[in-house]
C-alpha cells in the first residue's frame, strides 16, 4: 500500500509541473486552476498520508466534520466517476476516422501580428496533410477576425494552405464565425449550399472533437461527424492536460446550451 501511495503521490506531482508549465508559456487556462488543484489534493492525500488521517480523525471528532468529510468524499468520487466516462468518450471521438470524400472543417484559432499562432498553425498543417491525402475532398476554413487579429483566422488558413500547394478551388472561407458554434453552424449552411459532401471531418486538437461533435449533432443531427487531429508541437504539448481538463467542464456547459 505504501509503495502505491508512493507512485500516486510522484504521479500527481509530474502532473502538477505539467498543468503549470503553461503559464510560462503565456498560455491561460481554467483546466490549468482544475487540473493543478486535483494534483494538489491527491499529493495531500496519498504523498502526507499521516497528515490527512490526522486531519480525518479531528473531523470526525465533530458531527458537522463527518458529514462535511462525507459530502467531500462523495463529490470526489462522483467527480472521478464523471471525468473518467467523460475522457473515455473523448478518447473515442478524437479515433472515428473519416469515411471517404469527407469535407474537412477546419476549426479557427488566434491569428498574431506576425502569423498563425501555434495552434492555428497546427489546425492548418492537419489541414494540408487530409486535403494533400484526400484529393477528392474540399475543406472549409472557418473563424472571423478578432479586435486584436490582422485578418479573419479563415482568410489566414486560405492563403498558408493556397501558398502550401493546395488548389483554391477546393477551399471556402466561412470568416463570420467567433465560437466553435458558429464554426460549425455556419459550415454546414456553405456545404449545403455548395452541394459538397456532408460527412464532415472536424480538423482540430484531439481534446475539442468531443465537443465539436456535440455541437454539430446539435445543429443537425443527421450530419456524420469524423476526426482529424492536430499533431501538437512541444508548446502544444505542454498545453495539452490543461485544454483536456477544460474540456470536462466545457462539454456539460455545451449540452446544456
Amino acid at each position: 500500500m505504501y509503495f502505491w501511495r508512493i507512485v500516486i503521490a510522484v504521479f500527481a506531482a509530474v502532473f502538477l509541473i505539467w498543468f503549470i508549465l503553461p503559464l510560462f508559456f503565456g498560455i491561460k487556462s481554467l483546466g490549468s486552476v482544475i487540473g493543478s488543484l486535483i494534483c494538489l489534493l491527491l499529493i495531500f492525500r496519498f504523498g502526507f498520508a499521516g497528515v490527512y488521517e490526522t486531519v480525518k480523525v479531528r473531523l470526525c471528532a465533530h458531527t458537522a466534520g463527518t458529514i462535511m468529510l462525507r459530502i467531500i468524499q462523495i463529490g470526489a468520487t462522483a467527480f472521478l466517476i464523471y471525468a473518467v466516462i467523460v475522457s473515455g468518450l473523448m478518447i473515442y471521438a478524437m479515433h472515428v476516422k473519416p469515411v471517404n470524400n469527407s469535407t474537412a472543417v477546419v476549426l479557427g484559432a488566434q491569428v498574431k501580428p506576425w502569423g498563425p499562432s501555434v495552434l492555428l498553425r497546427q489546425r492548418i498543417e492537419a489541414a494540408h496533410r487530409y486535403l494533400a491525402d484526400h484529393s477528392a475532398s474540399d475543406a472549409v476554413l472557418t473563424g472571423g477576425k478578432g479586435d486584436d487579429e490582422i485578418m479573419s483566422e479563415a482568410q489566414c488558413m486560405y492563403e498558408e494552405l493556397v501558398n502550401a500547394g493546395i488548389s483554391p478551388k477546393r477551399v471556402y472561407i466561412e470568416d463570420q464565425a467567433t465560437n466553435t458554434e458558429q464554426n460549425i453552424r455556419n459550415s454546414l449552411e456553405i456545404i449545403k449550399q455548395n452541394g459538397l459532401s456532408e460527412n464532415i471531418a472536424v480538423v482540430t486538437d484531439s481534446y475539442h472533437q468531443l465537443r465539436a461533435r456535440i455541437i454539430a449533432a446539435k445543429t443537425d443531427r443527421f450530419v456524420k461527424v469524423s476526426a482529424v487531429n492536430t499533431q501538437n508541437t512541444l508548446i502544444g504539448l505542454s498545453a495539452y492536460p490543461a485544454y483536456f481538463v477544460r474540456e470536462w467542464i466545457a462539454i456539460p456547459v455545451e449540452i446544456l446550451k
